[in-house]
């Protein structure tokens, strides 16, 4: 007797858990993996986001059509690699600027949650459900879900990606999931045991589609730094094998100079120093682009610096073209930052060598390089200035003095590759800072550094 009572009670017990169980797995766990299966998705939308947000819009700018034209054949590739049934661009303003269907181009996104959510940084997700109308007001033929993710910049929003993923079969595995956990307690008294493991099972077989997806886009990501790293290995072997043959050019050219100087009349011999000046410019243009390459394939770990001990090792450098050029450089406070020493002296370097060559005829050239630094959002940022009295330039060419071999004087006038700025850019970006140029023509060049004071704010942290 007592031995029935306590196996009735126990069964009751098992009854009991068993149905108890499954309800509250249905009420209480199968929404939170509902949510979790829909998080899990936007997750993946916003990876696959900023992913493409790196590869194709890291300058800085606004999405433009111009920009989604050149690259619409590698985002086609994307889509059909991933399977997407959908990807839209927007600009900042919500005009679609691409998109599968191509009805939608040229349209405005007006939505609230566009403007109030998407444009202040934050992605929005739904799961709209087959036979309904989706947030653009189209009906909707699959269980799709929709995620915006925006396209950041320092801060800034510069436009967006619509990510669509058709997940019809998924949840259609969800809910026979769902409809078996109301079945099965009511059946059998162990049935919620069962369905548990049935669900978990189920969802395990999902996370491990998402992990697989994820581990192609790994796979993906990886290649494309192995094919941009044999590219910079090509680069460095080209330019290498490019110099041997100026190397010869210039000493063919030296012994006939020397060999033959009294056999050739004046026209000869400035055919050979015009053949020896293109030499020379030649391997300037190849170290210069040594140079650019550098910055990220040779470049080293971050350290605390001194930028006023970097600045007076660059001016005890200088100091022999400072006294031809009858000059001055005065240095201010500059502050300790967190940063790659090499690349700091080279940037200071570049732009104060910058600043004596480009000085007017009449005047001796002074420049001055003073810093501070501000709190903002991000961290603290130090703000340093280089700036000169110099012949200066139009503030339209602000921005193309800082492409790879861009000048705005002739060679005769003044010597170089074009390709100094172009680097000081780069290392400036390598730290998670910005360059920008202001000026006007005979009334010298003033060029703002802002760099984080830690790299831990915002850097790339050596990267």
């Amino acid at each position: 007797m007592f031995k029935n009572r306590i196996l009735r009670y126990i069964f009751i017990i098992l009854l009991f858990v068993g149905i108890l169980f499954p309800a509250a797995n249905i009420y209480l766990v199968l929404p939170y993996f509902t949510d979790l299966f829909i998080n899990n998705v936007e997750d993946e939308a916003v990876r696959l986001g900023n992913h493409l947000s790196d590869l194709y819009f890291n300058e800085n700018k606004p999405v433009e059509t111009a920009d989604v034209k050149i690259i619409e054949n590698n985002i086609n590739k994307h889509i059909q690699h991933l399977h997407l049934i959908n990807l839209k661009i927007f600009s900042p303003e919500g005009n679609i600027l691409y998109s599968v269907n191509k009805k939608d181009i040229g349209t405005v996104n007006q939505k609230d949650y566009f403007h109030n959510v998407v444009a202040k940084g934050s992605p929005y997700t739904k799961l709209v459900e087959k036979d309904t109308i989706s947030l653009e007001g189209q009906n909707v033929i699959a269980d799709v879900i929709e995620t915006y993710v925006p396209i950041m910049s320092k801060g800034r929003f510069m436009g967006a990606f619509e990510i669509y993923y058709d997940v019809t079969n998924k949840k259609e595995a969800l809910n026979k999931v769902i409809l078996k956990a109301s079945v099965i307690p009511v059946a059998m008294t162990f049935g919620g045991f069962i369905l548990t493991i049935m669900i978990l099972l189920r969802l395990d077989k999902t996370m491990s589609r998402q992990k697989k997806t994820e581990e192609e886009l790994k796979i993906y990501s990886v290649r494309l730094q192995n094919s941009n790293k044999e590219l910079q290995d090509f680069a460095h072997i080209a330019s290498h094998d490019l110099q041997e043959p100026l190397r010869k050019i210039t000493a063919f050219s030296d012994r006939l100079k020397i060999r033959y100087a009294d056999a050739l009349d004046e026209t000869g011999l400035d055919y050979i120093k015009r053949m020896q000046n293109a030499a020379y410019r030649m391997q300037k243009l190849i170290e210069g682009l040594m140079a650019y390459s550098r910055v990220t394939t040779k470049a080293q770990p971050f350290e605390t610096v001194n930028l006023s001990s970097i600045a007076h090792e660059v001016l005890s450098d200088l100091e022999v073209r400072i006294q031809n050029s009858g000059g001055r450089v005065e240095i201010g406070e500059l502050p300790t930052v967190h940063a790659d020493p090499l690349q700091m002296r080279q940037l200071f370097q570049n732009l104060i060598a910058n600043a004596l060559k480009f000085h007017k005829q009449e005047s001796s050239p002074v420049v001055k390089v003073y810093a501070d630094t501000s709190s903002e959002s991000n961290g603290e940022v130090c703000r340093v200035t280089v700036k000169d009295n110099g012949i200066g330039f139009d503030e339209k060419y602000a921005d193309r003095i800082f492409g790879v071999f861009q000048r705005l004087h002739g060679k005769q006038e003044y010597e170089g590759s074009g390709i100094g700025l172009s680097v000081c850019r780069r290392i400036v970006e390598r730290h998670g800072g910005t360059i920008t140029a202001k000026s006007a023509p005979g009334e010298g060049a003033t060029f703002t550094i802002d760099l984080p004071l830690n790299q831990d704010q915002g850097g790339n942290n050596g990267r």
